[in-house]
């Protein structure tokens, strides 16, 4: 599926606002972060959200350069390949950076040992979740953001982690354009045997003029549930202002104990 030019255009503009708005996060974690007596709880905050938002707000802006919404043809293998590290670097830390606010609000509070250790600590693990204050405990446990995590983005980060990783597929093709692309396919191992490297390199070119961008990213065909394609551009600036969104949450009610 491709953008219209207003929607490439949007995003494009909303992009340059998620990337603020992921800043100013940023300041306010090493603000809070800087405060902290507790050598571990600054850590996290420090070297664990704070280093995360960076790490998202530098994937949106890479992708968004090598793979701009307004994009008409397909990309290079190796430009899709850095596309892809991207995209896996900031499911990853998406993910990694609940586990970062759990860990600051229970070393903050001393809750290790009452709630049970170290793998029962988790923003989205009850025994964590119940002892947060409301305003965190409503958020989380609320079915948009419980479904998000759980069909989402633990899903996405188990599957990058322990099976297959996320991957956005070369091009969008027609019938015809597919046989086409398919019997290249076939001639690249062709050339592999028979070393043909400059031959080879053709078909990559060639490769690459067949048919159009495809904007979408997953990571199985075959599991019994495989998931459904997911438009990559607003996916990253909605997963984005969500992690902004209960960033911000949480630095204004972490210091509450229940």
């Amino acid at each position: 599926m491709a953008y219209s030019e207003d929607q490439a255009a949007h995003l494009s503009d909303q992009q340059h606002a998620v990337v603020r708005e992921l800043q100013e996060l940023f300041l306010q974690i090493v603000v809070q972060g800087e405060s902290a007596t507790n050598a571990r709880v600054r850590e996290h905050l420090l070297h664990g959200a704070a280093r995360r938002v960076g790490v998202i707000k530098r994937c949106i802006e890479n992708v968004y350069t090598l793979f701009p919404p307004g994009a008409s043809r397909p990309l290079h293998e190796d430009k899709l390949a850095d596309v892809q590290i991207n995209l896996h670097a900031f499911v990853m830390n998406l993910y990694g950076i609940y586990d970062n606010w759990a860990w600051a609000y229970i070393l903050r509070h001393d809750l290790e040992e009452e709630i049970g250790g170290r793998r029962r600590i988790g923003l989205f693990i009850e025994a964590t979740q119940k002892r947060l204050p409301t305003a965190l405990r409503n958020y989380l446990s609320s079915t948009a953001t419980s479904e998000w995590y759980e069909k989402y983005v633990k899903s996405f980060r188990d599957a990058l982690a322990h099976r297959i990783p996320l991957y956005i597929p070369p091009a969008q093709l027609t019938p015809d354009e597919g046989e086409q692309y398919n019997r290249l396919e076939a001639e690249k191992v062709e050339c592999i045997t028979a070393m043909r490297w400059e031959r080879l390199d053709q078909i990559w070119s060639e490769q690459t003029a067949i048919g159009v961008p495809c904007f979408t990213f997953l990571h199985a065909f075959s599991e019994d549930d495989p998931p459904s394609p997911i438009l990559l551009h607003p996916q990253m600036l909605s997963d984005a202002r969500s992690t902004v969104e209960f960033g911000m949450l949480f630095l204004k009610h972490w210091h509450e104990n229940t």
